[in-house]
């Protein structure tokens, strides 16, 4: 961001030792750093997110980038870059790197392109995971347990690459077990996300603010993810808890600081409201009582509805505003709704029951049909649905009335995710055409199938050791997780467009970077080191701006991993190949430190 003219609010920690010039070269710019006391400035840069309430707080890094930059840098995405970049990768097919390569690399780094790794965080485990609305990115939270504070990371599909990290989220995000913990807006700007236990926050997916536009805490304090749907707009979520009305939960505002209730439900305060509609005597009296709990919810695209079920044998459709139950259904857990909010479906009893999901009624017969996790897609403008058997089962696809359309015979993962704490584990994914879908077998592959017209197997390949999820974005490229390790897969040829594992670093001291993270390099310059094939490491300066702008230190021998890992990200949401730039590649810190002083 521009910091000229701006109020600038600094942890203390940036007032002293190597730091402390950066007051003077904030004023220099026309800055002025105003202390906490002195009211709201206009923004802040701090080490973490809180104490800095009404504020926007932006990563020290950053502040550091508007320092070396003179004030601050461009981070829009030029009009001329995706079509830039497709044609520059076809001339890289027929002729290599050339020129107009490195011609438009050097145009993008002075729009403001960073050198980035996606290697943050790296001892965390994949918590959950969701593509954006459009198939583009992929948002992952992960997150241990033993540690205070997690990573949401936004990787681009098309080239399997981080472009965006949110880093500090306490206690979060995620849950382990859980589903759903992490949703996008509908226009795929803003990410909502379940952490600190009990928490709901919305941040802006290619922002660079650590701090959330909004948080709600509003659950009674039990030990798990707060239960929520979150606004198409991007608002605010609905938020499963205790109340004062028959039907639970509240609706709290995510876009206007911290919304906080006590958990006893006890009225409406500034940007929460409640469910008042009472439940209907009908569905009261098939549930015995009057008091509805959702244990999975989503809402409605057109933002007239809540959909969901109770984790058990029941599930219904609210209303919204007000919360009145439209229809109260039999449907044994798990329940799963299509992507058009057109049907939901469950198999109760041995029967795959498919109902309306505007009515409440039966769309079609039920239909024969094993145990098994439920998989909705969508054919043009229908949807489909597959089920992955347990056991080995193999899957069935039906049409979106529940008639049988293919068996495939698949030896299919015992990682089926029907259970309610099996929220990581996504066997079956559909491409977006709903003519072809993958699945994870088990003996460690995926098989790709086309479903138009005959069921065939059109691809076979292997995946990660643990792998336990695959989803199909855009352009069809694939995403293979485990709990440490996210691989990108182009679905109809099997070729790897990106491949990352996380994990412990460093236990047996081989191939440790000499510098920790955030250890100072030159002046205000931070070390960001990065792990790369075997025991091979890297390091950037942090930020890469400046004279560490395309600065890595490396062994030699590792200069042709580089570009599996580092990319030249441009707007926080586009990554362009490294290998199309130069990069200033010094062997050791000291080279690296006399590059930094010049």
């Amino acid at each position: 961001m521009d910091i000229r003219g701006k109020r600038v609010m600094l942890d203390s920690s940036l007032l002293h030792g190597e730091r402390q010039g950066l007051r003077r070269r904030l004023e220099e710019l026309c800055a002025e750093v105003v202390p906490g006391s002195s009211g709201p400035g206009d923004v802040a840069f701090a080490r973490f997110a809180d104490g800095f309430e009404g504020v926007p707080v932006l990563p020290v890094t950053e502040l550091v980038d508007a320092v070396v930059s003179g004030g601050g840098h461009d981070v829009s995405v030029p009009a001329w870059f995706e079509e830039e970049r497709e044609r520059l990768a076809a001339l890289e097919r027929e002729r290599g790197v050339t020129g107009e390569h490195r011609a438009a690399t050097a145009r993008l780094r002075e729009l403001g392109a960073r050198l980035r790794h996606p290697y943050v965080d790296v001892t965390a485990t994949f918590r959950d995971y969701t593509l954006s609305p459009c198939g583009r990115w992929l948002a992952t939270a992960r997150w241990d347990m033993t540690d205070d504070a997690g990573t949401l990371q936004i990787w681009e599909m098309a080239t399997g690459l981080s472009v965006n990290v949110i880093e500090d989220i306490e206690d979060g995000p995620g849950w382990p077990g859980y589903r759903e913990t992490v949703q996008w807006s509908a226009d795929g700007t803003r990410i909502a996300v379940a952490f600190n236990t009990n928490l709901v926050g919305a941040w802006e997916a290619f922002g660079e603010r650590l701090d959330p536009l909004g948080t709600a805490d509003v659950t009674d304090g039990k030990d798990a993810a707060a239960i929520f749907a979150f606004r198409p707009d991007g608002s605010g979520a609905y938020i499963s808890m205790r109340g004062d009305h028959e039907v639970m939960g509240c609706v709290a505002a995510l876009d206007r600081g911290a919304v906080f209730s006590n958990g006893s439900g006890h009225g409406d305060g500034p940007g929460l409201e409640q469910l008042p509609e009472p439940i209907p005597a009908e569905f009261a009296q098939r549930l015995g009582h009057r008091e509805w709990f959702f244990s999975r919810v989503r809402w409605s695209r057109d933002g007239t509805r809540l959909l969901g079920s109770d984790g058990r044998d029941r599930a219904c459709s609210v209303d919204m505003p007000g919360g009145r139950m439209r229809w109260l259904v039999r449907a044994d857990a798990p329940v799963e709704f299509s992507p058009d909010d057109r049907r939901l479906a469950s198999v109760t009893g041995g029967l795959l029951r498919v109902f309306d999901a505007d009515t409440g009624e039966e769309a079609g017969e039920p239909a024969r049909q094993a145990e098994g996790s439920l998989h909705w897609g969508m054919r043009g403008n229908a949807p489909v649905l597959a089920v992955v058997a347990e056991n080995g089962g193999g899957v069935t696809v039906h049409d979106e009335n529940g008639r049988p359309l293919h068996r495939l015979d698949i030896a299919t993962t015992e990682n089926t995710g029907r259970g309610f704490f099996e929220g990581e584990q996504r066997p079956w994914a559909w491409a977006p055409s709903g003519t072809h879908g993958a699945c994870l077998t088990d003996d460690g592959r995926v098989e790709v199938w086309s479903l138009d017209g005959t069921a065939a197997r059109t691809g076979s390949f292997p995946v990660p050791e643990g792998s336990v999820a695959v989803l199909w974005g855009a352009g069809d490229v694939l995403a293979v997780l485990g709990e440490r390790t996210l691989r990108f897969v182009r679905a109809l040829t099997g070729e790897a467009v990106g491949d990352h594992t996380f994990g412990e670093d460093g236990e047996d001291g081989e191939g440790e970077p000499p510098v920790e993270r955030e250890d100072l390099l030159h002046g205000v310059f931070e070390a960001d080191p990065f792990p790369l094939a075997g025991q091979g490491w890297g390091v950037l300066a942090s930020p890469a701006a400046g004279p560490g702008a395309a600065l890595v230190i490396t062994d030699g021998e590792n200069r042709d991993d580089l570009d599996a890992v580092l990319a030249w990200v441009v707007g926080r949401r586009f990554a362009w190949p490294v290998r199309w730039g130069d990069l200033d590649v010094v062997p050791d810190i000291e080279a690296a430190e006399d590059r930094l002083a010049r």
